[in-house]
C-alpha cells in the first residue's frame, strides 16, 4: 500500500513538473511568436501596398470577426491604397491566409501568402511573390475571380488547382468585405440604386 502510494505521489509530482515546465515555455514563446507573426504582417502590407511614406490601420474596427484594414498614403488624408488579410478552408491542407492590396482604381496592387501548410513542391509554390504577382497583381476588383479551370481567367500551378482555387476563394470573400466596408472605412458616399436605395 504504502508503495503504491510513493509510486502516485511521484507520479503526481512529475506530472506537475511538467505541467509547470510546458505553461513556462508557451509564457516564453508566446512574445517571440507574435513579434515574428507581427513582422511578417507588417512586411506582406509593405509588398502589396503601392508606395507610402505614411501607414495607418483601421481604427474603426470593432468586429473581432472582421479584418483590420490597413491605409497607405503620402499624408493622412491622401490614400493610395488599402490593404487586408482574408482566408479560405479550401487548401489542400487546410486554411490558407492571405494579404490583398488594392489601389485607388480598384486594382489589386499584390498578394502575399501569411499563413500555409501546402504540400512542398506543389501548392507551397504559391508563396512565391513572382507567381502572385504574376497571376493576380493587376487585376481590377470587379472581375472574374474564379480559375479558367472553373470557366475564369486566371492560371493555376500545374498539379495545384487546389490550392489556386483556395487561393482566389481567399481573395474574392475578402473583396467582399472590403466592398461591404469602404464606405465606412474611407468615409466614401455609396451610390444610389436604380430604386433610389444605397446599395
Amino acid at each position: 500500500m504504502k508503495s503504491t502510494l510513493t509510486m502516485a505521489f511521484r507520479l503526481s509530482l512529475i506530472c506537475a513538473i511538467a505541467a509547470f515546465a510546458l505553461a513556462n515555455v508557451a509564457e516564453i514563446t508566446r512574445a517571440p511568436i507574435a513579434a515574428a507573426e507581427a513582422r511578417a504582417q507588417r512586411e506582406a502590407v509593405e509588398a502589396v501596398l503601392p508606395s507610402f511614406a505614411q501607414l495607418a490601420i483601421d481604427t474603426l474596427q470593432t468586429k473581432a470577426d472582421k479584418p483590420a484594414y490597413y491605409f497607405s498614403g503620402v499624408t493622412e488624408k491622401a490614400i493610395t491604397g488599402t490593404a487586408f488579410t482574408s482566408s479560405s478552408d479550401l487548401g489542400y491542407s487546410g486554411q490558407i491566409e492571405i494579404m490583398v492590396g488594392i489601389d485607388t482604381a480598384g486594382i489589386i496592387s499584390g498578394v502575399r501568402i501569411l499563413r500555409h501548410a501546402e504540400t512542398p513542391g506543389l501548392g507551397a509554390n504559391y508563396a512565391a511573390s513572382e507567381l502572385l504577382d504574376e497571376f493576380y497583381k493587376g487585376r481590377a476588383v470587379e472581375g472574374n475571380w474564379k480559375l479558367s479551370k472553373d470557366g475564369g481567367e486566371i492560371d493555376a500551378v500545374t498539379g495545384a488547382t487546389v490550392t489556386g482555387r483556395a487561393i482566389v476563394d481567399a481573395i474574392e470573400s475578402g473583396l467582399q468585405n472590403y466592398q461591404a466596408d469602404k464606405v465606412r472605412i474611407l468615409g466614401i458616399v455609396a451610390p444610389a440604386t436604380k430604386e433610389g436605395n444605397s446599395p
